[in-house]
Order: C-alpha cells, then structure tokens, then sequence
C-alpha cells in the first residue's frame, strides 16, 4: 500500500517584474483526488517518449540532492525543500530574465516495492468554460499534463543503495532551451546514459540468440523479450539480464545469460533502461516518404515479406484483404 507526502507552490515571471511566489505552508490531505493527480501525472510523465535517464552530476553543489539529502536525514521536511526550490527557482528567473507561469507539485511516495520516491511535476492550467449550478457560463481550469509538463523523479532508495544507475528520470522543459538549462542546473541532472544504443546493443545480443533456435522457438522468445522490456520501460524500471532470462518461457535461463555474455563488452553488464522508441523499431519496420508508407512486423521479414538489397525492392506475398480489395477495385475500374 503506496502512501504519499503532498504539496503544491505557484510561481509566476513574466521576464520583467519581480516574480511573484505563492507558497503553501500545508501538505495536500491525503486523499482520492490528490491521489487520483498523482497517479494522472505519473502517468503523464512515464508515458512521454522523451523521458531522459542519469544521475547527479554534483551532489555537493547542486540544489535538489542537497535538499533531498537533508529530507532523507530528517534535516528538513517536503515543506521546507519544496519552499527553497521555489524560492531559489523564481530568483534564478529573474535574473535571467525568464516568463514562466506554472505550479509545482511535490511528492514523496513511499511503497513496499520502492521505500521513498520523490516526484516534482511542473504543470500550467489551461483555462476552458463550464456552465455553473445557477446556469451561467463561467471560467473553468484543468491542470495540463500534456506538451508543456515537465519534471524529474528521483528514486531515493537506488540513489542511496548500492545500486548507481538511472536513478533519475526527467522531462525537461519543451521548446525553451533556457529553461531547460536552469532546470538542469538547479536539479543537477546529469543526462548520462544513452537509452538507444543500450536497448539496441541488448535487442542485437536477443536477435543473435533467436537465430540459433527453431523459427518457432525463437518467435516466441523475441515476443516475450519485447513484452518484458516494454514493461519494464512503462513502469521506468531497468531491465537486468539474469531476471530477463528468468522471465522467459521455453528457454534455459542460464544458458541465455551465458550467450549474452558473449555480445557485451567485458564488465559492462549493467541493466538497460530501455529506449521504447529502439523496441518499437525492433517490433516493427517503418517508413514514409511523399505518397508511399510502409509498415509491417519484424517477424514478417523472410516469411511474406522478402527484400532484395540489389535492386532496392520489397516483394509482399499476401496481401491484407483490404488492400487486396481496394486493388482489385481500381483495377477493374
């Protein structure tokens, strides 16, 4: 049972003015709604393709490890850190002359699975009608979770353990290459690892294993790797090689590990965050250029589809029914 420590700030900057902070000095009661935001957000934020994962690049200089490393020694509480983030946020603004108009949700969540987690969601409102109970048109406003929300999560029970991998997770802010350096600066994050070359180098290391199986075997060992990975990636979790081969179904688990050895540089067994936009394209082959787009599944290459490199050509046998229809259609005239 997740239990969870909530609060929210405003800051507005127009890039002029001194900004102007409203900051709450109550957490959020704990309750179906905020819960219900925090599960919305998280969402949000572990859905979005460009989610980077790193580390803290100064833990001594930087402003959110030093708050969260007196939060996790009782130095301080969510209210105090998330104050001082603000606070030094909206002087850094000024400064440097930067619009920003948004509200800022911490949280701390706390699970069996996952002792602390800490989660900061930048987000603005955007405003729409309603009709109220008297009938009148009236402003309304919804917290945005879409383009314009960024943030960073922190996993504080893998930062602190032994475990130093992407412990950090962030979405930086779109469109405003200012922004997202002052964001980087004040939470430290260090953008240190490259999701797409990992997950590529591991879907390299599976593909040669499934050559060595039977055409069935190795189908439905590559479905079950991408099954597990994209679950793992959904849930912004690693994906380690040994419970990996674990996982899998019809398939000697340490002989799977001993075969992936072979494709990994020596002592550079560290789990994959996996890049989903690599597994996809792993999943399936894609392309569109002008008038002509192509997609089909990877297992398909061989099989009903073959191409030859020579003349630059892709010979399709059987064609779904409905193309095949409206072919015939034109065809016939």
């Amino acid at each position: 049972m997740a239990s969870s420590k909530m609060i929210v700030h405003h800051l507005s900057c127009d890039g002029e003015n001194p900004p102007s902070l409203t900051l709450s000095e109550q957490l959020l009661q704990e309750d179906p709604r905020t819960e219900q935001l925090l599960d919305k957000l998280k969402g949000s934020f572990l859905g979005r393709l460009t989610r980077r994962h790193g580390s803290f690049s100064s833990e001594s200089e930087g402003l959110l490890p030093s708050e969260l490393q007196d939060y996790l020694m009782s130095k301080r509480d969510l209210i105090e850190v998330s104050r001082h983030f603000c606070e030094a946020l909206g002087k850094q603004l000024e400064q440097q002359k930067l619009p920003l108009n948004a509200h800022f949700l911490f949280f701390i969540e706390k699970s069996l699975e996952h002792h602390h987690v800490f989660y900061l969601f930048v987000t603005h409102q955007n405003e729409s009608l309603a009709i109220s109970d008297s009938l009148q048109v009236c402003p309304s406003y919804v917290i945005d979770t879409g383009a314009s929300m960024f943030g960073i999560k922190v996993d504080l029970a893998e930062w602190k353990g032994d475990r130093q991998y992407a412990y950090l997770s962030q979405i930086p802010p779109k469109g405003d290459g200012q922004l997202a350096e002052l964001f980087d600066e004040l939470t430290a994050f260090n953008h240190g690892i490259d999701k797409q070359q990992a997950t590529s180098h591991l879907l390299e290391g599976v593909e040669s294993i499934a050559k060595q199986l039977p055409q069935e075997q190795a189908k439905e060992m590559r479905s079950q790797v991408v099954e597990y990975c994209m679950d793992r990636e959904q849930n912004d979790q690693p994906v380690h090689i040994p419970d990996l081969s674990q996982a899998l179904q019809g398939v000697d688990g340490d002989q799977f590990v001993r075969q992936f050895k072979d494709y990994y540089p020596e002592g550079n067994e560290e789990p994959v965050m996996i890049d989903r936009r690599a597994l996809q394209r792993y999943v399936k082959f894609a392309g569109r250029e002008k008038d002509l787009a192509v997609s089909f599944s990877s297992h398909q290459l061989g099989e009903r589809v073959r191409y030859d490199e020579s003349s630059d050509t892709l010979s399709i046998h059987g064609l779904p029914k409905s193309l095949r229809d409206q072919l015939l259609r034109h065809l016939k005239g």
